[in-house]
């Protein structure tokens, strides 16, 4: 056994193992407690809607595929993934490099439909649409532009009389707000609102702007910047006026840095509930050295004022009364044993890339029961991404390493694989155990055979590691 101080890193790989680390108990009328992050791990820019009583939610994919996971819940607080809407085979994304990728996945329903918008990094608007939230899946169709649309962080509002508009951003001057037909494509011309962020960028980029409707009046929100801030205007009428929309000022209702996480912002549509109550996601990182572990959301209850005017209740760790809604019966968003019974990979697992995605590096069929690997003269993995700061790894190989240079085990990266623990069977000059800590390797003799249990365990920053 060893022990290792670990810093702060992001995604876990290969076969998984982890603790349930939160259980809510449903009370009268399946209200909840919940304890934030109800989305733990990397959940960027996400975006959220209701359909009767089911929430879906998605957001920012980067270059991690497949593509734009749709998560699902009936209770807003448990989630569970049910579809990746864009497969790894696509030729859109078409720039995979890290943080590229899908930018802002923005749901939407219309004209009998569920639609996906998204940005090809900065290679233009795309979306997919599917008559089931779980798919199929259509194939990306661009957006097209001839109206002056234009963005890379752009999201859906449907108006009460079921019209879609899209709602523009590019960088720090441009917003817009551009009409959408029953095609999901551009109407007319984008409505100029750059007015939104000039003079002096009050809001700094004014990022991930989203829109909801209360009484009559349209609200639109937009984040300041990945440091935080998020901002609240409203108009009794959609127009590209200014004069027409009124500034709140911040939404939050007491200062945005609370409860261990660091600026939360890019919040989603709020929703409104049968009960009468608003609920939103945002997204933080947590502010106590596990910046590795990305934006993680959060819930937060939105309060209206007697003017009209939405405060969102700040990120709080302690448990807080969630919203009144039937439990999902789904378990806290964590990884948990996988024995690879399928002959396909469980919505739960992902890779860093296209590449590695390829049916031609793993396979579920070869031997049943495991995940084989064949990373020919590179690597391949599988991954999930790392959502606790406490919680066991296990993995049984069966690898009959004999050239240096092979090894096969777990891996916790960030999200630029630039910072790692590796903790592997392999060959370096005989059969090794090792570690190898961002190149920093230590290894022993492999005494046990081509067998292997490896395991990590994590109490905050620091790793023990057991092999058998």
């Amino acid at each position: 056994m060893i022990r290792l101080l670990l810093v702060s890193l992001g995604i876990v790989l290969l076969n998984l193992t982890l603790v349930n680390a939160q259980s809510n108990a449903p009370g009268l009328n399946g209200v909840q407690t919940y304890v934030n992050p109800v989305l733990p791990g990397d959940h960027p820019d996400q975006t959220m809607i209701r359909i009767g009583k089911d929430f879906y939610t998605t957001g920012s994919s980067f270059h991690f595929t497949p593509y734009l996971p749709i998560l699902h819940s009936t209770d807003m607080m448990h989630w569970e993934t049910i579809a990746r809407v864009i497969p790894a085979t696509s030729s859109i994304p078409s720039n995979d490099a890290p943080q590229n990728g899908t930018w802002q996945g923005a749901l939407a329903s219309f004209n009998n439909k569920y639609w996906v918008y998204f940005s090809n990094t900065f290679g233009g608007q795309y979306f997919c649409n599917a008559t089931n939230m779980a798919g199929p899946w259509s194939a990306p169709v661009k957006v097209n532009t001839n109206t002056g649309v234009y963005g890379y962080d752009n999201s859906i509002f449907v108006d009460d009389d079921g019209t879609p508009y899209m709602l523009l951003k590019n960088g720090q001057d441009l917003n817009g707000l551009q009409k959408l037909g029953m095609d999901g494509q551009p109407v007319g011309q984008a409505i100029n609102m750059d007015w939104v962020n000039s003079n002096g960028h009050p809001y700094s980029w004014a990022e991930g702007p989203v829109m909801c409707k209360r009484n009559g009046r349209y609200y639109l929100f937009v984040a300041g910047n990945v440091g935080g801030g998020q901002y609240v205007l409203s108009s009794a009428n959609l127009t590209a006026g200014e004069s027409s929309w009124t500034r709140h000022g911040t939404f939050w209702s007491a200062g945005p840095n609370q409860g261990g996480f660091t600026g939360p912002n890019h919040v989603t549509q709020p929703i409104k509930l049968d009960d009468g109550t608003w609920w939103c996601l945002a997204h933080a990182y947590d502010n106590a050295g596990y910046e590795g572990q990305g934006r993680q959301s959060s819930l937060h209850q939105v309060i209206w004022d007697a003017n009209g005017v939405p405060k969102g209740v700040p990120v709080n760790l302690a448990p807080v009364l969630g919203p009144n809604l039937p439990t999902s019966n789904i378990p806290y968003e964590f990884g948990k044993a996988d024995y690879f019974g399928s002959t396909a990979l469980s919505n739960n697992w992902h890779f860093f890339n296209k590449a590695m995605a390829s049916t031609t590096r793993y396979s579920l069929n070869e031997k049943p029961g495991y995940l084989r690997l064949k990373p020919g003269t590179g690597t391949t993995h599988v991954l999930q991404k790392d959502k606790g700061k406490y919680y066991s790894l296990t993995t049984k190989v069966d690898f009959n390493a004999n050239a240096n240079g092979q090894e096969s085990g777990l891996r916790i990266m960030n999200g630029w694989d630039d910072a790692y623990f590796t903790l592997y069977s392999g060959y370096n000059g005989g059969k090794k155990i090792g570690m190898n800590f961002t190149g920093a390797r230590t290894e022993v003799a492999n005494n046990i055979g081509n067998t292997v249990w490896l395991r990590i365990e994590r109490e905050l920053h620091i790793l023990t590691v057991i092999t058998s």
